[in-house]
């Protein structure tokens, strides 16, 4: 798979994963469905959320 379409793939799973947390899955419910681990999850989650101030 060359690199691009790798990073589109990686970037729709990431929003996939913000999806399902804005509708209430759990981390272990979104990394079996992703494949992940629950920490891998986590760090997209912390990675992505936006910071409210």
């Amino acid at each position: 798979m060359c690199n691009l379409s790798q990073g589109i793939r990686e970037d729709a799973q990431v929003e996939f994963i913000l999806n399902m947390h804005k509708k209430g899955y759990t981390f272990e419910q979104m990394a079996d469905v992703a494949e992940r681990s629950v920490e891998e999850i986590k760090a997209i989650i912390e990675k992505r959320e936006p910071v409210l101030a």
